[in-house]
């Protein structure tokens, strides 16, 4: 393993919670932590396990929360959620438009100030929904040139919303609005400015006053709890940079990252949590039925809804989002066929050994926990 300099301190400075194993009931238990510790032996740093079967529950850990410290995971330690974050924001949208304070096939003009969408790529045709299903055509500030420049020499700049979409400027359209699929970040950015713009709380109070506190979810985090960006047990997060396994501390540029992220990414929680949230939200606790409804209702043959992805396995479609970043990857589903929910966590980056290792692992689990 090689490691640099950690400068945030380990689990955010505070231990997670105590985890008792005497909850765990599923009788695959002894099968799910072989699998975990057999992938932290082959490249993983760590990795936590939730299942959730009509066999019964299962929550487990392998591996270090922080290899320098030997600071072992455990089931209760928070994760960063990449990507997962986009659940959370479309939400937040849906509750709004459900109160009528938004239109989902209005533009995105009637919300924004042309400052902010006149420059972009598709700014002023692109409508909500476009934006939540990935249809917009708008471009990716990720694969901008001048954004990757930016990002190797200075990685931990301020990158406010407006430079970020600053790096849109002058690109080219991937398509007409609602004529095709395009995952883009720069949709959930857009979209956070514009319920900033709307209501007092902004987007970040919409996700902790309606969502995170409605449903008691006490290890999660995002803009407004409490000690965020480095909550009390927040796992190290590690990068495999050349592809040869040798791991790379990089918790700080992890951090930055959720920090200056807003809507697309930045959400962390523990694995209980993502679990809950999962659930309530496809329970119809969060949003009611006609938002649920077009939510679920999938963009073509990419099998992406409104901020939920649909993902096709031998065991029936798994409901949810996937997320992978430097020091982060994560896979929170739902099977409704099987009723069941999975949620897989790792503080490895999305790269190099550690993405092979994980999606092998993630494989094997939705084998053990819905095969029958």
């Amino acid at each position: 393993v090689v490691s640099c300099t950690l400068t945030v301190p380990p689990s955010g400075g505070m231990p997670p919670e105590s985890w008792d194993a005497s909850r765990n009931t599923h009788p695959a238990g002894a099968v799910f932590q072989s699998l975990l510790d057999r992938s932290v032996s082959e490249g993983l740093p760590g990795v936590v396990l939730m299942v959730l079967t009509p066999e019964g529950r299962w929550e487990g850990a392998a591996g270090f929360a922080n290899i320098e410290a030997g600071e072992t995971m455990l089931p209760t330690h928070r994760h960063h959620a990449a990507s997962v974050t986009k659940m959370y924001t479309s939400a937040a949208v849906l509750l709004l438009a459900e109160e009528g304070l938004i239109d989902l096939d209005a533009r995105i003009a009637d919300y924004l100030p042309e400052s902010t969408y006149g420059p972009i790529p598709n700014g002023s045709g692109a409508t909500v929904r476009q934006l939540l299903g990935h249809t917009s055509g708008i471009p990716d500030f990720s694969g901008a040139l001048a954004y990757d420049l930016d990002s190797f020499n200075d990685p931990m700049g301020p990158y406010p919303p407006e430079q970020m979409l600053g790096y849109l400027h002058g690109q080219n359209s991937i398509f007409s609005p609602g004529t095709g699929y395009f995952y883009s970040n720069a949709n959930y950015l857009l979209l956070a400015m514009m319920l900033d713009g709307l209501v007092d709380e902004g987007h970040a109070g919409v996700i902790s006053e309606r969502i995170i506190q409605p449903l008691g979810l006490r290890a999660t985090y995002y803009k407004n709890e409490p000690s965020y960006p480095t909550p009390p047990g927040l796992v190290s997060s590690y990068q495999d940079l050349v592809g040869n396994g040798g791991l790379m501390n990089g918790t700080d540029l992890a951090v930055h990252s959720a920090r200056t992220s807003m809507g697309y990414a930045g959400v962390m929680a523990s694995a209980a949590d993502y679990g809950a949230f999962i659930e309530a939200l496809l329970g119809g606790e969060i949003v009611g039925e006609t938002m649920l409804e077009a939510m679920q209702t999938l963009t073509g043959s990419e099998r992406y809804g409104l901020g939920l992805h649909f993902l096709e396995t031998q065991y029936g479609v798994g409901i949810g989002h996937s997320g992978g970043s430097f020091g982060i990857m994560s896979q929170v589903r739902r099977f409704p066929e099987s009723d069941a929910t999975l949620v897989l966590l790792s503080n490895g980056g999305d790269g190099g050994v550690p993405a092979e290792v994980f999606d092998r692992l993630w494989d094997e689990v939705v084998g053990v926990a819905l095969g029958r």
